[in-house]
């Protein structure tokens, strides 16, 4: 009868690493040979432990004060299950909490507490923004270039760090509160949702709360569209007469606040354009 052979150390070793990953330990086992003072059960658990400790570890520093929120055994729970719901397909640590917010917010028991997956998200975003990639900021000397009967056609570009968050609770207070140290408030719903603008300044994550209104126009200068089209939705918004006075004092508070990256006027070839920027 022809001996089986055994398994080569590559195949042991990815064989042992996709058992981790999946949780389910028992195929590999009976590879792993006992120890004087263990069995290869035990042993292996060692691995297994080592390595959810380690994620658990890592959430924690990605999302302190989520984790101050709901404490040391909630927060470890809450990990664990994520963990085994979600094994990372990263191999950077930095991402293995892409998805920790979205599964706070749908777990069975963390669910109930919506305020908890808020928190992550919102550590989460500001955490985007520390690793956005540089880019220029735009001032309002800079859109002096721009010929004032072209303005209506302006579109602009987001800084690469800036995004909307949209809050159900008071997450913000929340997070306030928790950052300096002192007790935060209890959870509850906003009457309509609340938005900020997360960006980058001065290389410190900042947050801004911003206005329906702004909120709107914001989503919509992303997307992009121009100047114009953005004061047509404010007159739709709110008070005609003032419409492009508020757009006005909007893309200044962009433009002070380093948000925006570039302006760019319409490509008769190709249409809007943030590959022809005017700096």
């Amino acid at each position: 009868m022809r001996r089986r052979s055994s398994p080569s150390l590559a195949a042991l070793q990815s064989d042992l690493q996709a058992a981790i990953l999946s949780g389910d330990v028992r195929s590999v086992v009976p590879l792993v040979r006992a120890g004087a003072h263990a069995p290869r059960d035990t042993l292996v658990g060692v691995y297994t432990s080592a390595y959810v400790l380690r994620l658990i570890g890592i959430l924690k520093a990605d999302f302190p004060l989520t984790h101050a929120y709901m404490g040391d055994s909630a927060f470890d729970r809450a990990v664990r299950s994520y963990i085994a719901a979600h094994p990372s397909p990263h191999r950077s640590a930095r991402w293995v909490g892409d998805r920790f917010a979205p599964h706070l917010a749908t777990d069975r028991e963390f669910a109930a507490e919506p305020q908890c997956g808020e928190l992550a998200a919102l550590e989460w975003a500001l955490g985007l923004a520390f690793d956005a990639p540089d880019a220029p900021h735009v001032s309002l000397s800079d859109m002096a270039a721009v010929p004032p009967e072209a303005w209506g056609e302006m579109i602009f570009c987001a800084h690469p760090s800036a995004a909307i968050h949209t809050e159900a609770w008071n997450t913000f207070l929340i997070w306030s509160a928790l950052k300096e140290n002192t007790a935060p408030p209890p959870a509850s719903r906003h009457a309509e949702p609340v938005s900020f603008l997360i960006w980058r300044r001065d290389g410190t994550p900042t947050l801004r709360g911003l206005a329906p209104e702004e909120a709107m126009l914001w989503q919509e200068a992303a997307r992009p569209v121009p100047l114009a089209r953005m004061c047509e939705l404010a007159a739709s918004f709110d008070d005609p007469e003032t419409a492009a006075t508020r757009v006005a004092a909007y893309v200044h508070g962009w433009l002070h606040g380093g948000a925006l990256s570039a302006v760019s006027l319409p490509n008769t070839a190709t249409g809007f354009s943030h590959s022809a920027p005017l700096l």
